[in-house]
């Protein structure tokens, strides 16, 4: 018996071993197996999912798509082939979708359309020409057509409930809409606007024959409207009259008409339904401007040749300029009904108006950036004159000038708030004095970012969210959320009780939606969270009162994708370095959780390795933070091939899984990994004016870290980046010959000659870059000629000793290409090795699916040759001649093809 035992586990270790020793490195060819999950959905009810399966490579995807339907209560999984856009409705009961004909049919076969119900799978096929809408709230189905071929002819609304198959038609409709979950409905029919029960009477709401109904918006949170209709049958398209009606009481109410509101000469109002305020007394305006210019006939262009004119002072430079001709009007009017006048409340410059949402308000903001439009090529944004507008006489007050933020209104109208970014402060404002207080100064802890690093000021935390009644707003600091009471009767706490803080967490509100900004502070809330000291994620349940409930955490990212509607389901994501971000559902206590997909399953036979956070002190004595990558069986006592490769910040990535896939620009971490090295990921914190010497203090300082812990090899380490990094490589290698070779991609040479470029994808002008942004100068090239001259490597390229790998190509729509070709040229004209691949016609990242094959490949020849000590490649060796383009690549057999 001991034999026997002895036996079957000396067999199953030499089973496991063998199964561990066929691990596989990466290859290229390896990348058409990755697929990721997309098109997930959860029904209302929680207790369906639907889900797709598209492989990384597109190429590889099937012409015919698969969805899966996932029964969260049977844990079932159904394959529907070909079907796309599946939805549910009726409360998540039915699922529609359509299903694609064969790729290979030729019999002319068409795409159809399916609706099922869940609980039994009877399944409804769609045979009629004309499509159909479904609700999400009840079990009806409705669709249109016409009851002739002619052009005019009148519509036939049918409303076909799938459960009991009960149909309602209703002939000559217009405009119509379902309310109460299409227990109601009301429409238009023949002019006349009519109300009631779907199966049943429909009462006329209005019918006057001097008045043809056009057209209605309904609020339904209050059951109050307005529709236009025409006086006259000439104006039928652009009818004149106003009405506002409710239908809680059945009541009409005229309001105006167009014509006699009183709007100038200049002016001609659009005539449509209204959202209405204050008790349907005002109405805001939009108008179109009548050009007093004779339109001129339409004239041929000269194209003997072009001109391109720049104008010092151009509200826009030349490259932005439009060609279009439309010019849409910014001008409206407030009408107050009551005393029968019209003010215009915004010019045409002032291009945004910011009403609040409730129903009674006197008061708007309206933001004008015309003044800075012409400094968009050295501001990253356009600030703007922020007015106050009292909309019951148009007077306009300025409120802020030159002014970075917008403010937002309180849901009920009477407040609202501004972040000053300058004073990295939120402001309350009060509309009737235009006064504004300081309410983040009670907060007692910054409500900016604290980790920013740009020469432009600071973005808040942001705001969670609004009480219902509107008098208070939730702020997030760094850690945690507070409430702060706008008509200070109250005063500001923390609404998650300083736990945040004090236990490292930054927590956010988990909203059921994105839109959701009302907080019922009575109730639970989920919050989502990270931990600062090591990115761990996960989700806490608060109690009001300040206890905290545990439902998920650990070395891993949590993203939740959907709640049901009841807050009672979700579906969600977790991933971590080795583990794929594969679909989860669970109860929203994140209990007994399932894994629905195992989208990868073919990882486990690789190399894969795994990922930590280490910590050093950088050069400026401040400590760093950066991910280190570590092959599989990685053995402590040998020394790795290393590469550096980094772009601003990465300890944030912990958690996140890396696809293998082709190299668009920066190499793929988990291949390079899975084929024996090391790869560092440094964060990078920059000093405003010193982003160079800032990179410098990280990644050196992070590199020798490495070595002296006897993970790198100091004789085969390289590095590499691409655009922001990639300048940070080329700046890199003129301070030290740490490095055995050098990749920068699309890298920015000379900051003078780069500032002044122009990022020929959008039209702009490079300097915002390095006055407010990345590049993080802080002045302009006049205001500190020897900043600009001290960060452009090339004029350092005597100094690098460390040959180079340049990647850049001549349709780089962000930076130019000749900050590429201008670095290998003065390799080029030094004498030292430098290669410089330029896929022609390709753009900042390379989109050829051939090109990116060919950069992965050549890049890890590259690394192989230089610190694995492989062969030289022939393109290494030889280059490759004008007549061989295409035609001998010059590869040579490497370690990764």
């Amino acid at each position: 018996m001991k034999t026997k035992n002895i036996f079957l586990f000396l067999l199953m270790t030499a089973c496991c071993f063998q199964g561990y020793a066929q691990k596989k490195r990466l290859t290229m060819e390896d990348y058409k197996l990755w697929k990721r999950v997309d098109a997930q959905n959860m029904s209302e009810d929680g207790k369906w999912v639907t889900y797709q399966f598209t492989f990384i490579d597109s190429d590889c995807n099937p012409k015919d798509p698969t969805t899966f339907l996932y029964n969260t209560v049977t844990r079932e999984t159904r394959e529907l082939p070909r079907v796309t856009r599946p939805n549910f409705f009726a409360g998540g009961k039915w699922l529609k979708y359509t299903v694609m004909k064969p790729e290979a049919d030729t019999t002319g076969m068409q795409d159809s359309t399916f609706l099922l119900r869940l609980r039994d799978m009877k399944k409804i096929y769609w045979n009629r020409k004309y499509d159909f809408s479904e609700s999400s709230g009840c079990h009806l189905v409705t669709y249109t057509y016409k009851l002739s071929e002619e052009k005019d002819a009148p519509k036939r609304l049918v409303c076909w409930n799938i459960e009991t198959g009960d149909t309602v038609a209703i002939d000559s409709i217009g405009d119509y809409k379902l309310l109460d979950k299409g227990k109601n409905v009301l429409y238009v029919k023949e002019g006349i606007l009519y109300y009631g029960p779907l199966k049943g009477r429909h009462a006329v709401l209005f019918n006057d024959a001097k008045a043809f109904v056009t057209d209605f918006t309904l609020q339904p949170q209050n059951a109050e409207g307005s529709f236009v209709a025409a006086s006259d049958t000439s104006r039928i398209k652009n009818p004149d009259l106003l009405y506002v009606f409710s239908l809680r009481d059945g009541t009409v109410r005229f309001l105006l008409d167009y014509t006699k509101i009183g709007i100038p000469k200049q002016y001609i109002a659009r005539n449509r339904p209204y959202r209405l305020s204050n008790g349907g007394n005002r109405v805001i305006i939009d108008v179109d401007t009548i050009s007093s210019r004779r339109r001129k006939r339409e004239e041929r262009p000269d194209t003997s040749f072009e001109l391109e004119l720049w104008t010092w002072n151009d509200e826009v430079s030349s490259l932005q300029q439009s060609k279009s001709s439309y010019n849409p009007s910014n001008v409206k009017f407030a009408y107050d009904v009551e005393r029968r006048k019209c003010y215009r409340i915004t010019t045409q410059n002032m291009e945004k108006l910011i009403l609040p949402a409730s129903t009674y308000y006197d008061y708007a903001f309206a933001v004008d950036r015309g003044p800075y439009k012409r400094f968009a090529d050295w501001k990253s944004d356009v600030n703007a004159d922020i007015y106050l507008i009292d909309l019951n006489t148009g007077e306009a007050r300025v409120l802020e000038k030159d002014f970075e933020t917008e403010p937002v209104w309180s849901p009920n109208g009477k407040y609202a708030v501004l972040y000053h970014a300058k004073e990295k402060a939120w402001y309350k404002v009060d509309p009737k004095t235009g006064k504004q207080e300081n309410i983040s100064k009670a907060i007692g802890h910054p409500v900016h970012n604290e980790l920013h690093d740009l020469p432009k000021p600071a973005d808040p935390y942001g705001i969670a969210g609004w009480t219902a009644d509107g008098d208070r707003v939730i702020l997030y600091d760094r850690y945690d959320l507070w409430v702060v009471d706008l008509t200070g009767n109250a005063e500001t706490y923390c609404l998650t009780k300083g736990y945040g803080r004090e236990t490292q967490r930054t927590f956010r509100w988990l909203k059921r939606d994105y839109d959701e900004k009302i907080v019922d502070l009575k109730k639970d809330l989920l919050l989502e969270f990270t931990k600062v000291d090591n990115g761990d994620q996960g989700i806490y349940r608060f109690i009001p009162g300040g206890k905290f409930v545990r439902l998920i955490e650990g070395p891993f990212s949590v993203n939740v994708y959907q709640l049901s509607k009841d807050g009672k389901n979700c579906i969600w994501t977790k991933q971590s370095y080795t583990e794929f971000r594969d679909l989860w559902w669970s109860r929203s206590d994140f209990k007994h959780p399932r894994r629905i997909t195992d989208a990868n399953p073919q990882q486990k036979n690789y190399k894969w390795g795994n990922v930590r956070l280490v910590k050093w002190n950088n050069f400026e004595g401040k400590e760093n933070a950066g991910l280190l990558y570590l092959p599989e069986n990685y053995d402590s006592t040998k020394t790795y091939p290393t590469i550096v490769n980094f772009y601003e910040t990465h300890s944030g990535d912990l958690h996140s899984y890396i696809v293998p896939a082709l190299s668009s620009g920066m190499i793929n971490v988990a291949t390079y990994v899975s084929n024996g090295y090391v790869v560092f990921m440094p964060d990078v914190h920059f000093t405003v004016g010193n982003p160079g010497e800032s990179s410098y203090n990280a990644v050196v300082s992070g590199t020798q870290m490495l070595i002296d812990r006897g993970i790198a090899d100091k004789d085969r380490i390289g590095i590499q980046g691409h655009s922001w990094s990639g300048y940070q490589v080329a700046y890199l290698v003129t301070r030290t010959n740490m490095f055995k070779c050098a990749s920068p991609g699309a890298a920015v040479s000379s900051m003078i000659s780069a500032y002044t470029g122009i990022r020929t994808g959008s039209g702009m002008p490079r300097m915002f870059m390095y006055e407010e942004t990345q590049s993080r100068l802080g002045k302009s090239l006049w205001e500190d000629p020897e900043m600009y001259i001290k960060h452009s490597p090339i004029l350092y390229a005597d100094r690098i000793q460390t040959p180079l790998l340049i990647f850049h190509c001549d349709a780089d729509e962000a930076v130019p290409y000749s900050e590429g070709l201008n670095l290998f040229l003065a390799m080029r004209r030094l004498q030292k090795p430098a290669w410089l691949l330029n896929y022609k016609g390709e753009r900042h990242f390379l989109y050829n699916k051939a090109a990116e094959r060919d950069w992965t490949f050549r890049m890890q020849q590259f690394f192989d040759h230089y610190l694995k000590g492989l062969p030289m490649p022939r393109w290494m060796k030889e280059g490759i001649h004008v007549n061989e383009r295409g035609i001998d690549q010059k590869y040579n057999y490497g370690s990764f093809y």
